[in-house]
């Protein structure tokens, strides 16, 4: 702005209304502090706002800062106003205006330090702040020392006192606001601060301007007298305010950094603390800290239930009182140690120990062990398990894994163990008995598996009452067991063996009732016999078959030769397997004759095995190996079908056969399928049920409940129904009443000494006649003489078969056979 002069003359004395310039670098740089003073002052509101406990720190910071800066916009603003003449300033005047900016700030922060947020206290609040900064201003103005007087604007004053009151409103809510927000951390909140800082340094500066703009300045006459006091220059002086302020803001701006990351560290750690807090005592573990001397220093709600001991009766206390007595020694020893050489062999690791409960109760425990260093002391933490539980798992896992579940003995793979164990020990003689208790199978048909056990239990009882602490017996699978005596003799073994099966023998008291079975025991000798547990247990067990076998209720030792037998059976069992799957069983057929006619009549299937190692098995042999294995089912099938193919064969060549008799094992009669097998056979064959005789043995029809049935249902199909080796057996004429029979069959060893044996012959003679007055046929087997044959005639048996007129044959010879029959 320029310099203008208008001369006024009031009361003979000459005034001049004085316009100055304002300095535009002041000018803007009143209003920068401005800003930054509003920008520092809503940093410290959100301090304030955000640390609680350090608010009145921040309130009177606060106040300080933002009045000190609003004084140096207005003080700087008024040396920006240069009128051309010298200017001092009144300090008592101007320490006032500082304690009005002083004021209007105290009192706007210490209302949102309250957290005041109704607008009649706002305003009200407002109006005070604006009052303090309108006399700030004017106080200020009228500090000036000057030779000049100041006429004011009423008009401007008071839209300079409105601008005062809108600004202080407005800046009551923004400060407000960013109390509410709290810790502004992105860069959208920075923005809206600077936004808002210079909204509100703006708008002070407006009030400023416009209260200098309702002043006007006039001087007294032309000349300006000299004023007393130093003289300072202005812009140099506004310069160094300015200076001071920015200072002191980028002091407070980078104080309120360090506060704020030293909050933010300071929260971490309370965070981290309190989580720490709550997982001790959140944990399922007993944490226990100690000292150096193995005072307690923290113990958890775990420690309390593990212990038993509340933490008020822990802490401060030793160690040593949750600790049983045998190991208070090495613990305090460890401690010592520990203290010296800074080294001991638990920390870092997990040992398992004892601890004592407040009942005087010992217990496993699990402990790991840590430490802490500061500041020269030592810090033991403990982290401590009760692992009774566990301990108790194992136990039973081991129960499981090593005892057997009914008797409580060793079982197998103990067993094994321990046997390893002996050999391995080098004893001279171990002696391993395999004991089977027999007929035990009919006590669980008849009584049930429950009486069953008990007599495993009562019977293991006895056998262990005969054995020394260092001897084993363990049980090998349902009524098997097996005995250990390591250092005994042959005579010592059979000495023992006898007095168990003795014991066995005697009558067991089950539930009041009498229940007698026997014991069979095979075995075994180290080194003789073997030299692994399983060789030894294996021949054991080999022997043991063949006491049963035997008969029973007795023991033998292992040879060779039952080892030999077994294995022969086995390969036996093995190439059966392979012959019947194979086609490897072939079907003989020895014909069956009219004794007066010699015609044949029929043929008696027979099954014949040529094993490819051993040659011609009997028929006697591995016919029961058959049963013993249930493979009898299958090959019976195949020797049904075979037979009665090779019947419908020949009817179809012409030949006149009365029938074909096939053998049917007592093991093929009980399984629930052998109606529907014999049924299928003779659909698929096409043979006439008529023409179909199926011959039955006595072990078969003494089972009556399940064999009339089977038999009614085969006879129903109109198969005929013998009974072969008639009179071997324990023989009953109930069978010929009540059982649907067509033919008995004279077995051979009758016939063999029919001439030499009166009463061989007294029974063919009753049968022959017992068998014509009950409407029976009658055919004799194994009639290998002439002289045989003429007594048979002589006594009028109808049929026989046997080598005096032909062995059994291949299909091949017997096709032939009856060609040649037919031809004659």
């Amino acid at each position: 702005m320029g310099r203008n002069t208008d001369v006024e003359k009031r009361m003979d004395v000459e005034i001049m209304e004085v316009v100055g310039e304002y300095n535009g670098w002041l000018v803007l740089l009143s209003v920068v502090v401005s800003i930054l003073s509003s920008y520092t002052a809503l940093q410290i509101v959100n301090r304030m706002a955000s640390v609680q406990r350090t608010r009145y720190k921040w309130l009177t910071l606060g106040s300080l800062t933002f009045g000190g800066g609003i004084w140096s916009m207005h003080f700087i603003a008024m040396l920006a106003y240069d009128m051309g003449m010298p200017v001092v300033y009144d300090v008592a005047l101007v320490v006032l205006s500082i304690l009005a900016a002083v004021a209007s700030s105290f009192t706007a922060f210490f209302i949102i330090s309250k957290g005041v947020d109704k607008k009649i206290w706002r305003f009200t609040g407002a109006v005070l702040i604006a009052l303090s900064i309108v006399s700030m201003h004017y106080i200020g103005m009228d500090a000036m020392k000057m030779n000049a007087f100041i006429e004011y604007n009423p008009w401007l004053v008071a839209v300079s006192g409105a601008i005062a009151l809108a600004v202080s409103f407005v800046g009551l809510r923004l400060f407000s606001l960013y109390a509410q927000k709290g810790k502004v951390d992105n860069k959208k909140d920075h923005w809206k601060v600077w936004g808002s800082s210079t909204f509100m340094g703006m708008a002070i500066s407006g009030m400023h301007y416009t209260g200098m703009e309702s002043a006007t300045f006039f001087m007294k006459g032309r000349s300006q007298s000299v004023i007393s006091g130093p003289v300072v220059d202005p812009t140099m002086l506004a310069w160094m305010i300015a200076g001071g302020v920015i200072a002191t803001i980028g002091f407070l701006i980078v104080l309120i950094k360090f506060d704020t990351e030293m909050e933010t560290t300071n929260t971490r750690l309370d965070v981290a603390n309190q989580m720490y807090r709550s997982i001790l005592e959140s944990a399922n573990d007993a944490v226990v800290t100690s000292d150096e001397k193995g005072i307690v220093l923290a113990w958890n709600k775990s420690a309390e239930q593990t212990f038993g001991y509340m933490a008020e009766e822990m802490i401060g206390e030793p160690l040593t009182k949750m600790m049983p007595a045998h190991y208070r020694n090495a613990h305090q020893q460890g401690i010592e140690r520990y203290n010296q050489t800074r080294n001991a062999r638990v920390i870092g690791k997990t040992v398992e120990l004892e601890g004592l409960h407040k009942e005087g109760s010992t217990f496993p425990m699990e402990l790991s062990l840590s430490t802490v260093e500061d500041d020269g002391r030592t810090y033991f933490t403990g982290i401590i398990r009760d692992i009774t539980e566990r301990i108790e798992n194992e136990e039973r896992i081991r129960e499981l894994v090593y005892k057997d579940d009914l008797t409580h003995l060793p079982n197998r793979r103990a067993l094994y163990e321990h046997l390893a164990g002996y050999i391995q020990d080098v004893h001279e003689k171990i002696a391993v008995m395999f004991l089977d208790f027999d007929r035990f199978k009919q006590v669980n048909d008849v009584y049930g598996h429950r009486m069953g056990d008990l007599l495993l239990n009562e019977g293991a009882l006895r056998v262990k009452s005969h054995l020394t602490e260092g001897d084993l017996l363990a049980r090998q699978s349902g009524d098997e067991f097996i005995i250990v005596l390591p250092d005994t003799s042959v005579g010592g073994a059979k000495s023992i063996a006898e007095s168990i099966i003795e014991e066995i023998a005697a009558p067991f008291k089950i539930e009041d009732r009498d229940l007698y079975i026997s014991g069979s025991i095979g075995i075994s000798l180290y080194p003789e016999d073997g030299t692994t547990p399983d060789l030894l247990i294996k021949r054991a067990d080999t022997s043991m078959y063949q006491a049963k076998q035997d008969g029973g209720g007795q023991y033998c030792f292992y040879t060779e030769e039952m080892d030999q037998h077994i294995t022969r059976k086995l390969q036996l069992e093995n190439g059966l397997r392979k012959a019947i799957e194979q086609e490897g069983i072939e079907v003989y057929y020895q014909p069956q004759v009219d004794v007066r006619s010699g015609e044949i009549i029929g043929f008696e299937a027979l099954a014949r095995w040529n094993h490819p190692e051993f040659g011609f098995i009997r028929p006697d042999e591995f016919i029961p190996l058959a049963e013993e294995t249930k493979l009898i089912v299958p090959l019976g099938e195949k020797i049904l079908l075979e037979a009665c193919r090779q019947y419908q064969q020949w009817m179809d060549e012409g030949h006149d056969l009365e029938r074909i008799s096939v053998n049917l094992s007592a093991i093929q009669f009980m399984d629930p399928t052998v109606v529907s097998t014999v049924e299928s056979v003779l659909k698929q064959t096409k043979v006439a049920p008529a023409h179909l005789e199926i011959e039955l043995t006595e072990s078969i029809v003494q089972d009556s409940t399940q064999a009339l049935p089977v038999m009614n249902r085969l006879k129903k199909m109109g198969i005929q129904l013998a009974l072969d080796d008639f009179g071997t057996g324990f023989s009953s004429l109930s069978y010929l009443k009540d059982f649907p029979l067509d033919t008995l069959k004279v077995d051979r060893s009758f016939i063999q000494t029919i001439h030499e044996n009166e009463k061989d012959r007294a029974v063919v003679d009753t049968v022959i006649q017992l068998a014509d007055r009950l409407g029976l046929s009658v055919i004799a087997e194994g009639v290998e003489t002439e002289v045989q044959l003429d007594y048979l005639r002589s006594r009028g048996c109808a049929e026989y078969q046997g080598y005096v007129f032909s062995k059994p044959l291949s299909k091949t010879e017997a096709s032939a056979l009856l060609t040649q029959s037919m031809a004659m």
